[in-house]
């Protein structure tokens, strides 16, 4: 961390003694002497679910044997926090699965990234690391066939925000227009950001890509160091967006913690920050500067007057109030100036 503990409230003391999967008897000590320094039981378990760490931060509590020690409902909002988290785990694993069925019978490969495969490899499939989708990698030349195979099997991709995007839904973002079935979401990356996109990177990194069972079935992950880099550009990007956890700070250092990443002091007690304005602008600035140049022209205007339906979720109205939002949208070309 780039911070020191004396800027820190307890909460936050005791939320980062938490970010391990190991503890020494020192170690457990300590974890001891903040849990009983914390005042405001709401503040923590608050900021253990914003940070996406509140599976981990119940199951080390209860390893430090630590339970008895905190108010009855905070243990209570921990443990229900754990049970989810085990509880959407398994079922997006056995979402995947489908997935990897679809794909492997039409003799497509693909390479599970970030949440599952760090919930079976460093979180030991226990319910830990907690997730919202799914993201795999496919071969550049196989994106687009995969994306389209998964559609022909009842996934159905997330609507475009403008008309406009039509013709570069597919230069959007780090990857394809995600796909969801029944509430379950997958994200295709046919690049990894922070890794140099060059014409044998990518065949390499699918040649020697190592295996794991999930349960029963076999999956293909990213070599560690490939890995790492990814998920601190990842971590970075988020940071320059506005949105920090601890949830992607601990990815990292779990799986090096030599790793001389550090995490933001002022995220510490908002990780979400992505609504203020210095946030917007750089991640609009980034959003245009990710987009081929011949494209840009054409992102910008879809992205200022977007469909009806957007405007409509974005502003929360319809009718008249819905079009006089439109002019004011007209203000973010100036973030670009």
């Amino acid at each position: 961390m780039n911070n020191q503990t004396g800027n820190m409230t307890p909460e936050e003391i005791l939320l980062l003694s938490l970010c391990r999967l190991e503890f020494d008897s020192m170690q457990i000590a300590a974890a001891g002497e903040y849990v009983r320094q914390v005042t405001d039981w709401t503040y923590f378990t608050r900021l253990a679910n914003e940070h996406g760490i509140i599976a981990l931060a119940a199951y080390n509590i209860k390893k430090c044997g630590l339970q008895e020690e905190l108010p009855e409902d905070a243990m209570g909002v921990l443990e229900n926090g754990y049970i989810k988290s085990l509880t959407r785990n398994t079922w997006l694993t056995e979402r995947w699965k489908e997935v990897n069925t679809i794909l492997c019978n039409a003799g497509i490969k693909h390479i599970l990234l970030k949440g599952m495969v760090l919930e079976h490899t460093i979180y030991g499939s226990r319910g830990l690391r907690q997730m919202n989708d799914n993201d795999i990698l496919l071969k550049s030349d196989e994106a687009l066939k995969g994306w389209d195979l998964l559609q022909r099997n009842g996934y159905d991709p997330e609507p475009l925000k403008s008309p406009l995007f039509r013709k570069i839904r597919f230069e959007l973002g780090h990857h394809l227009p995600a796909l969801s079935k029944n509430g379950y979401v997958v994200e295709i990356h046919k690049t990894l950001p922070g890794i140099p996109a060059t014409d044998s990177a990518m065949p390499d990194i699918f040649t020697h890509a190592p295996e794991i069972f999930i349960g029963d079935t076999k999956a293909v992950i990213l070599p560690k160091e490939i890995h790492q880099i990814f998920l601190i550009d990842h971590f970075h990007r988020h940071t320059r967006a506005g949105d920090c956890q601890l949830r992607l700070y601990s990815d990292i250092m779990l799986l090096d913690k030599n790793c001389k990443l550090s995490f933001p002091h002022q995220f510490l007690s908002n990780p979400k920050q992505g609504y203020k304005k210095q946030y917007r602008k750089e991640a609009y600035r980034s959003a245009v500067r990710n987009i081929a140049a011949k494209h840009r022209l054409r992102f910008i205007a879809g992205d200022i007057f977007p469909a009806a339906w957007w405007m409509k979720k974005r502003y929360k109205c319809s009718g008249l109030k819905m079009l006089l939002h439109y002019p004011k949208r007209i203000g973010k070309l100036m973030w670009l100036i």
